[in-house]
């Protein structure tokens, strides 16, 4: 039979521990339980799906209201330039005069968003005979609620009579 003096230092066992109980043991052993438990209550999940939901909710409700906004914007610009185009088509024709385009203009964005869109056109006429209907309108931030004459958009067209 062996003596662990006759084993290698590598090949010794370790030492078991003693089950001496000391008071400084003790409270380091009852330290380190309530220190696991607590770690254990902060690593878990349980409750987080109540605080979860309200806050991906309110996330998603932001978001969609962005891309709703963001939709509103695109399409209140494409009516004005398409308004302006029509007005400088308008004025182009034969026989009509720049104010008619413009006046063209201000009444359809007047079918499209209503009377109470700020929305004003302004039609010229150089001497090329290239017509230019303007319009300045509302920038919508808020639904169609925005800062006044901060979306400038335009249309060109050819006059006719100048062919």
């Amino acid at each position: 039979m062996t003596r662990p003096s006759d084993l290698s230092p590598a090949s010794r066992p370790a030492p078991r521990p003693t089950a001496v109980a000391t008071a400084t043991g003790a409270s380091a052993r009852a330290r380190s339980t309530r220190l696991d438990r607590l770690r254990d209550r902060l690593a878990s999940e349980r409750g987080s799906a109540v605080a979860e939901f309200p806050m991906v909710a309110a996330l998603i409700i932001v978001i969609a209201l962005t891309i709703v906004q963001a939709a509103m914007l695109l399409h209140t610009r494409n009516t004005l330039t398409d308004a302006a185009v029509q007005g400088a088509h308008r004025a182009a024709l034969v026989g009509a005069t720049p104010e008619d385009g413009a006046l063209r203009a201000e009444r359809l964005i007047a079918e499209r968003f209503g009377s109470g869109y700020d929305a004003h056109a302004v039609a010229s006429q150089d001497a090329d005979g290239l017509v230019t209907v303007e319009v300045e309108a509302t920038l919508p931030l808020v639904g169609l609620l925005g800062p006044e004459a901060s979306l400038h958009v335009e249309g060109r067209a050819l006059d006719e009579e100048s062919w």
